[in-house]
């Protein structure tokens, strides 16, 4: 068997022999070459050297500076050049020569033998090195898309005071990018001349024609628009209104809906803005309504008309808008504001009954004894403001607001008032006995007193009667007198000046609620002796005339106690009125010829 297996064996060593030095001449033939068979864009590098392999690469390889891509907008036809460099691409020469003569030295022995032989026999074709800047071509993409793109545009409006005019949409356009990178790819790649056509998406506006919007804007501000009132306003320097069209411009609103078939433009006038030039249309021709007066009839029981009641009248706000937002886009350019009449509970044919107005409640009198002729004056003419006037359930009595304006041509005359804590001329001297009288009779009649001011000091007139503690001084507009009407039942207020008895009296009707009022006092707290006489020049006096207008009185604390009863039990508690009363001296007057110095006070009649 030994001679048998020899030749075999002798054969196999002598093959192997061969291979191994086949092997090792192979290996030492490419030593710091490239192996046999490889090959990078058809250029064959097979036992080049790097260097050689990167010359031969040089000369073959396409300059990517140098190729053409050829960018198109099909909509416009518009198109751009592009190199690959300036699109990001560039060929990496170390790299590919590199990877090259890599091919065969990696690996374990068996690996690096095999892919030897492989490039040998079937030989090993390399793609070149390729370096790809993403942010070059994004950047010459974004450029591109500069020139290609366009905002969408809705329609539009605008209006300069005459002329609305009128802009149409605007289709958008963008440039898909991602799908141009995608496109991109294979041929700059490849290093090759291309043509790539750009993927341009339409933007489409919300709104991109609406000429009928433009019919319904002059429609609305096209022409003024005329609102009157059917009846004359008497008292109101109103009778019509125009609204020009740069008014109702200011009025107008062009939202944009969504819907199912899209956006369109509604067109409407701002309901809110226009309720409010309404509003101050209503300020204007608001009449509040006056009540009727009366007086009543002890015999009767029943009321007599004095002086008739007067409507008021109001804007109906909502009914002239309703109409006004129905018409405004319509040609019919004219329309009435909508005023209502407002006829008051108290009117001229109201009964007593129907007032709970019933009987006699309380009454007050007052007295002005050594009063001068305009100080009378002045008592008669404001007690003519209060005659007659009746009060609501709920309501509180504003002494100001009856009274009304405290002047000459209001018919008051000039006298002697109270007025900074001193005695002087002034309009309306006597208005206060009034007010006290008022005050007294709500006193009384046991209403909350919700404003009420002391005179600042004590006032001789008021001293008969009630006494001290409860007087009431008012200054138009400043200083109000003012109760509340606290019952179920109106209240009519009556009041009568006597010139022989030289005294005014207040009544209150209403129906006895069964209200029963105590009072204390008056108590006197802080008292302090009265000031020097003072006398004062009075051109207007005769010659040697002297006049006492005031009269000497202590100063005091004075407070008076109030508890109001009804149907015995204590409806407020106890209330406790204080007033604060400056010392006062007595006030002399003279004339010319007079000397103060050489008058005996105790001559001069104590008027």
């Amino acid at each position: 068997m030994r001679w048998i297996l020899l030749p075999p064996l002798v054969t196999f060593g002598v093959l192997l022999l061969i291979l191994l030095i086949t092997a090792v001449v192979y290996q030492i033939r490419h030593t710091d070459r490239i192996f046999t068979g490889v090959s990078v864009w058809g250029v064959d590098l097979s036992g080049m050297t790097r260097e050689e392999a990167a010359a031969a690469l040089a000369e073959t390889v396409p300059d990517a500076r140098k190729g053409a891509i050829e960018l198109v907008d099909r909509a416009t036809g518009r198109s751009w050049q592009r190199s690959p460099a300036s699109l990001g691409i560039s060929y990496d020469l170390e790299q590919t020569v590199e990877a090259a003569y890599a091919i065969g030295r990696q690996g374990g022995p068996l690996n690096i033998l095999r892919d030897q032989f492989i490039g040998w026999y079937y030989g090993r074709p390399l793609a070149p090195g390729i370096i790809f800047d993403e942010g070059t071509l994004y950047a010459e993409l974004q450029e591109i898309a500069a020139e290609i793109e366009a905002p969408a545009l809705d329609s539009s409006f605008s209006f300069d005071g005459n002329t609305i005019a009128y802009t149409p949409g605007q289709v958008g356009r963008r440039l898909d990018v991602s799908d141009a990178v995608e496109r991109l790819t294979q041929p700059l790649s490849s290093f090759r001349d291309a043509q790539v056509e750009l993927l341009v998406h339409e933007v489409r506006p919300r709104v991109l024609d609406a000429p009928d919007t433009t019919a319904r804007i002059q429609a609305i501000v096209g022409s003024p628009m005329t609102l009157y009132f059917q009846e004359p306003l008497v008292d109101v320097d109103l009778d019509r209104v125009v609204l020009s069209p740069a008014q109702l411009a200011e009025w107008l609103r062009v939202e944009m809906v969504e819907g199912e078939d899209g956006a369109q433009y509604n067109v409407f006038v701002d309901e809110q803005a226009v309720r409010q030039w309404l509003s101050e249309i209503e300020a204007r021709v608001y009449r509040q309504p006056e009540n009727a007066r009366f007086y009543f009839d002890d015999d009767t029981g029943e009321l007599v008309l004095v002086e008739p009641h007067v409507n008021g009248r109001a804007l109906d706000v909502d009914a002239t808008l309703k109409q006004f937002m129905a018409q405004v886009g319509t040609t019919n350019r004219t329309m009435p504001f909508v005023v209502n009449e407002i006829r008051p509970t108290v009117h001229s044919n109201v009964s007593a009954a129907e007032l709970g107005i019933t009987e006699l409640i309380a009454e007050s009198t007052t007295w002005f004894y050594g009063s001068t002729p305009e100080r009378k004056h002045n008592i008669a003419r404001a007690a003519a403001q209060f005659f007659g006037i009746v009060i609501a359930p709920g309501e509180e009595f504003s002494f100001n607001r009856y009274l009304g304006n405290v002047t000459e041509e209001a018919g008051f005359t000039t006298g002697l008032i109270i007025l900074g804590g001193q005695t002087v001329e002034g309009v309306g001297g006597g208005v206060c006995q009034v007010s006290t009288t008022i005050y007294q009779t709500a006193f009384w009649a046991g209403f909350p007193i919700t404003a009420r001011l002391e005179h600042g000091y004590r006032v001789h007139y008021y001293d008969d009667g009630e006494g001290p503690g409860m007087d009431a001084t008012v200054f138009e507009p400043f200083v109000d007198l003012r109760f509340v009407n606290n019952t179920e039942h109106h209240l009519l207020i009556e009041n009568y000046y006597n010139e022989t008895f030289q005294s005014l009296t207040f009544k209150f009707y209403s129906t006895d609620v069964g209200r029963v009022v105590e009072k204390d006092g008056p108590f006197f707290e802080n008292i302090q002796p009265p000031k020097p006489d003072t006398w004062e020049y009075n051109e207007e006096l005769e010659e040697g005339e002297i006049r006492k207008v005031d009269w000497a009185v202590e100063g005091a604390d004075v407070t008076v106690v109030r508890r109001v009863f009804q149907n015995g039990s204590l409806l407020y508690g106890e209330e406790e009125f204080v007033s604060h009363y400056i010392p006062w001296g007595n006030v002399y007057q003279y004339g010319p010829g007079v000397d103060p110095d050489n008058v005996d006070p105790r001559d001069i009649p104590d008027e």
